[in-house]
């Protein structure tokens, strides 16, 4: 996780251009996603209506076959009634005949009427003969007497003769309709009695549907069939459902084109047909979204093509853009650094050239700006900050020399020694020349000051570093520390406690070094420590002879600059806190 925040902060978060090139190629991809979507939506549903269109043109063709065979049994029967209103119509008698006589008396009866007249009237088994060799549709051709309980029926090829038990559906069902086949059923009635004395029934092939629509299969997708509206299968292009109700006629009635049958399909249904059959195309939308397959893998490569283009396009325009700004960025590091040399070259006439052109200017005048100015505000500085450090040397020397006194006169121990010792070595460390010295010289100065006291004051005063060894090559002011220390001697130790203890630690906040003096002491007042917080706010300092806190403050001031300096927190009885403030880097190199 640390790596992709590190990632995020290195390579996005600080980087304008990558903000700039990844919002582009979001804006990029959704720009010509959602136009490929829309693309392929519009074509898709151009696909789907063109079929929708195509199966309804299909099932139309099929509603005007069954049409034309209900049509062709309609006049078939009219040819029988043709010949005039009366039963002596020559085909309406012979039929009449012999749907009322068993089929031996009718053939008598024609066989005695020829030999009484010589002529051969029209019989109905020629009638039918003809019908069935002049309509190819036409499976089965039947007569059902309804008094003689006897059904004739006559095929291309076979002539067949029942007597029969049962309603007439039920005789259809046996020995005339099939899986594949659709009857019609007309009434032979009497001319005279009006009374129905049979049928005339005529069973189609369903087969034939096929040829409605056989030049148009290699278009159509899905299937047709043809239902009753008790759901059985009178036709069925898929031939999967001969034989049994359809599984589906249930979700026929429910308005919606699109229904879940073997999968989801687009549904077209006609029932206008004269046999109030139900014609129904089913297009599986799978088969749609096979011909679309090409056409889609062809819009995703040509919208990756373009999304690349684009991006690459972009991504080449930006790094010579980022290439631009980072030699401006450079150029400011250098003069961050000091060096008031650097020059942007200028290229094209644009915002960047102007940016350019400006830092350059810019940077003439600050060099001449320091040459007149701010060298001679260096050198001022500079004598300033030796005056300050002359000022500490002979009371810090002072101060020491007294302690050294007081512990020879109080009690002649053999510490003494030791106690000149460090003094000595301390003496040596402030009389150097260096302005600026290692984080690590000022704490051993610090820790040497601390042992002399820890030495006259035995149990009564201890201390404690803490300090990363990392930063003990930080520079700092040389004696910024110690007349903290030396303050806390005079003024915050406790004779009367036996627990004394001072503490020095660092913290570093990523730029700056706080340097942490800590301890148990007497503190400060209320009052006074708002005195002291304004003596250290104020610059240039009020002339004092004090060598104390306000003088270390002023003087990380004029080395470090007015960020940085003394802060102040103490409690009365409780304890007094004091944060040096110092740069972390390389500030300050230019007054040692």
């Amino acid at each position: 996780m640390k790596r992709v925040i590190d990632f995020y902060r290195k390579h996005y978060k600080q980087k304008l251009f990558n903000k700039i090139l990844t919002m582009y190629a979001i804006i990029t991809i959704v720009s010509l996603a959602t136009l490929s979507a829309f693309v392929y939506t519009y074509l898709n549903n151009s696909q789907v209506q063109k079929e929708l269109d195509l199966n309804k043109q299909i099932l139309a063709g099929v509603g005007s076959h069954l049409d034309i065979k209900h049509a062709t049994s309609q006049q078939i029967i009219q040819q029988i009634y043709r010949d005039g209103p009366s039963a002596s119509s020559a085909l309406l008698s012979d039929v009449l005949s012999f749907l009322q006589n068993n089929f031996s008396d009718y053939l008598n009866k024609r066989l005695l009427q020829y030999s009484a007249t010589g002529v051969r009237t029209p019989d109905i088994n020629s009638f039918l003969r003809l019908l069935l060799a002049n309509n190819p549709d036409i499976r089965t051709v039947a007569l059902y007497s309804k008094d003689k309980k006897f059904l004739f029926t006559l095929t291309k090829d076979t002539q067949n003769y029942y007597y029969v038990d049962g309603d007439l559906q039920a005789v259809i069902g046996k020995y005339i309709a099939t899986g594949k086949s659709y009857t019609t059923v007309s009434n032979i009635n009497n001319m005279t009695t009006q009374e129905s004395i049979g049928n005339l029934i005529i069973d189609y092939d369903s087969t034939a549907i096929y040829r409605t629509f056989q030049n148009k299969t290699d278009e159509m997708k899905g299937y047709i069939v043809v239902l009753t509206p008790a759901g059985d299968v009178i036709y069925d292009s898929s031939n999967r459902y001969y034989g049994k109700p359809y599984p589906y006629t249930s979700l026929l009635n429910n308005p919606s084109s699109i229904q879940r049958f073997e999968e989801e399909s687009y549904i077209n249904m006609q029932t206008t047909n004269k046999f109030g059959y139900w014609i129904v195309g089913v297009i599986p939308k799978s088969a749609i979204n096979g011909n679309m397959k090409g056409l889609k893998n062809t819009l995703i490569l040509v919208t990756v093509i373009c999304i690349v283009a684009a991006i690459t396009l972009t991504y080449f325009t930006i790094v010579n853009f980022s290439r631009r700004t980072k030699v401006i960025v450079q150029a400011m590091k250098k003069v961050q650094d000091g060096d008031l040399s650097v020059r942007i070259p200028r290229e094209k006439e644009d915002e960047l050239f102007q940016i350019s052109s400006r830092f350059n200017q810019m940077c003439e005048d600050l060099t001449q700006y320091i040459d007149r100015v701010y060298k001679s505000e260096i050198r001022e500085k500079h004598a300033e900050l030796v005056a300050f450090q002359a000022q500490i040397k002979p009371h810090f020397l002072y101060n020491t020399l007294e302690a050294i006194r007081m512990r020879a006169l109080s009690k002649k121990a053999d510490d003494v020694g030791e106690m000149i010792y460090i003094l000595a070595t301390l003496f040596r460390y402030s009389v150097k020349s260096e302005t600026i010295v290692k984080l690590s010289d000022e704490i051993e100065y610090c820790r040497l000051y601390l042992d002399l006291f820890r030495i006259r004051l035995l149990q009564k005063f201890t201390y404690e570093i803490n300090i990363e060894p990392e930063w003990m090559s930080i520079p700092i002011l040389k004696l910024s520390i110690q007349p903290i220390i030396e303050n806390y001697i005079i003024h915050g130790l406790n004779m009367s406690q036996s627990d004394n203890h001072l503490t020095i630690s660092a913290e570093w906040d990523g730029r700056d070094l706080q340097l942490v003096i800590s301890d148990n002491g007497n503190g400060i007042e209320p009052l006074r420590l708002m005195q002291l917080r304004s003596s250290l706010e104020q610059h240039p300092p009020q002339a004092s002879n004090s060598i104390g806190l306000i003088n270390v403050n002023e003087r990380l001031k004029i080395c470090f600059g007015s960020s940085y300096g003394l802060q102040m927190n103490s409690e009365a009885v409780k304890g007094t806190d004091i944060t040096v403030k110092i740069p972390a880097g390389q500030g300050g190199q230019q007054f040692a």
